[in-house]
């Protein structure tokens, strides 16, 4: 069976970003505080369909 490497996807970024945010007991507010971006913007990201890397920049700023 063929293995696909989600981390070099945009999908892959955006489940590293939720882990992440979810690791550090986050929620979406909190980090929509942490970043000043909304909590939309930040769903969009996680879920993939946003591919803005300047808000991708600020979610792993935030997260360290």
């Amino acid at each position: 069976m063929d293995q696909i490497n989600i981390g070099t996807s945009t999908g892959g970024i955006g489940a590293r970003l939720r882990e992440g945010r979810m690791s550090k007991n986050y929620s979406l507010e909190h980090l929509a505080i942490a970043t000043g971006l909304t909590e939309a913007e930040i769903a969009a990201v996680e879920d993939g369909t946003s591919h803005d890397p300047q808000h991708v920049e600020r979610i792993e700023h935030a997260l360290g």
